[in-house]
C-alpha cells in the first residue's frame, strides 16, 4: 500500500494557496483515481470538489451533498486479485486461502484436539 496507494489524506491542502494553485489541485484531485478525505475550512473548495461532505459544526457532524453509491457496493470487488503490481513493475502472484467443506474443517478440528491431548501446539502449519 505505501507504494501504490489508493486513498489520500490532506490536511489543510489550500493553505497559502493562490487560486491558479487551487485550480492544479482541484484538477489533481479530480483526475486522482482513488479515494480522497479532505480536511478543509475553505467550503467553496470543498463544495466545488467533493460531492459527499463531513461537516463538523458546533461540535456536532453533519452530512451534506450526494451519498456516492452506498447502495451500489458490488460483492465481487471484495475478492482478492489473482496477481498484484507493485510500483516497480514486478507481478505478484497472490495466495489465495482455501475454503473448507464441513467436513474438512470437522476433521481438522479432530486433528486439533487430538495434537491438544497429546500436549503438542495445535496450531502448527500443517494444520
Amino acid at each position: 500500500m505505501w507504494n501504490n496507494p489508493h486513498i489520500l489524506v490532506m490536511d489543510e491542502p489550500t493553505n497559502y494557496l493562490d487560486r491558479d494553485s487551487l485550480g492544479a489541485l482541484a484538477g489533481a484531485i479530480r483526475k486522482y483515481g482513488g479515494g480522497v478525505v479532505l480536511i478543509s475550512h475553505n467550503r467553496e473548495f470543498t463544495e466545488a470538489l467533493c460531492p459527499e461532505r463531513w461537516v463538523v459544526e458546533n461540535g456536532e457532524l453533519r452530512r451534506e451533498g450526494e451519498v456516492a453509491a452506498d447502495e451500489k457496493i458490488d460483492a465481487s470487488a471484495n475478492e482478492a486479485p489473482d496477481e498484484v503490481m507493485d510500483s516497480l513493475g514486478n507481478v505478484i502472484k497472490v495466495k489465495k486461502e482455501k475454503k473448507l467443506s464441513a467436513r474438512d474443517q470437522k476433521k481438522l478440528e479432530k486433528k486439533k484436539a487430538q495434537r491438544r491431548a497429546a500436549g503438542l501446539p495445535s496450531d502448527s502449519e500443517e494444520d
